[in-house]
C-alpha cells in the first residue's frame, strides 16, 4: 500500500493503475488481483493506511473543547500531507468512515462534551463533513481567495474550527 500511496502523492489519483502499480513494485499486474479486487480496494486501502496515523493522537487532560481543536489539527496534519488523496477521498461517498481511529476519537469528544448518546454519530457526522470540506478548500486554494491574506488557510481553519466548537457546546 506504501508504493500505491507514493504515486497517489507524487503523481495523482488518476495515474494510479494496477498495471502502473505492478510495475512500480516489478511484478506481474495480474498477481496484484490476488491481494486486492481492484483499483478501488487499493484506494481504500491507501486511505485506511494514511487515518491508521491517528491512532497516534493522544487526547490530552485539557477541556473536550482543546482535544477537539486538537483532533482538528492532527486530521489536518495527516490530509495536507497527501493532498492528491484527499481530494479523492472527500469527494467520495465513503468519505466518513466509522470504523477508522478519527471516527472513534471525535465520537469520545462529543460524548465528554455532554452531548446525548443519540446526538452523538449525527453530530460527528456533520463535524467530520464539514472539517472535510474545510480543508477541501484549502487544498483547492478557495481559502486563500476568499479571505485574500498570505496565512488565509490557518486563518480560516482557525475560525472554522472554533465556530463549530462553539456550535457543539451550544447544543450541550
Amino acid at each position: 500500500m506504501n508504493t500505491a500511496l507514493n504515486i497517489v502523492d507524487t503523481q495523482g489519483v488518476e495515474a494510479l493503475s494496477m498495471r502502473k502499480l505492478a510495475a512500480e513494485l516489478g511484478v506481474n499486474p495480474m498477481s496484484l488481483y490476488h491481494h486486492v479486487e481492484n483499483k478501488a480496494a487499493v484506494l481504500n486501502g491507501i486511505a485506511a493506511l494514511v487515518t491508521e496515523g491517528a491512532r497516534d493522537v493522544e487526547m490530552g487532560s485539557g477541556t473536550w473543547q482543546e482535544n477537539l481543536y486538537k483532533l482538528a489539527y492532527e486530521f489536518r496534519e495527516l490530509s495536507l500531507r497527501h493532498r492528491n488523496l484527499v481530494r479523492h477521498a472527500f469527494t467520495s461517498e465513503e468519505f466518513i468512515q466509522r470504523e477508522g481511529p478519527m471516527w472513534h476519537s471525535l465520537c469520545a469528544l462529543l460524548r465528554d462534551a455532554g452531548l446525548p448518546e443519540a446526538e452523538v454519530p449525527k453530530v460527528g457526522a456533520v463535524v467530520a463533513a464539514l472539517i472535510g470540506g474545510l480543508l477541501l478548500t484549502e487544498v483547492n486554494g478557495t481559502m486563500r481567495r476568499l479571505i485574500g491574506e498570505e496565512d488565509a488557510d490557518d486563518t480560516g481553519f482557525h475560525l472554522a474550527v472554533w465556530l463549530l466548537i462553539d456550535g457543539v457546546a451550544a447544543r450541550v
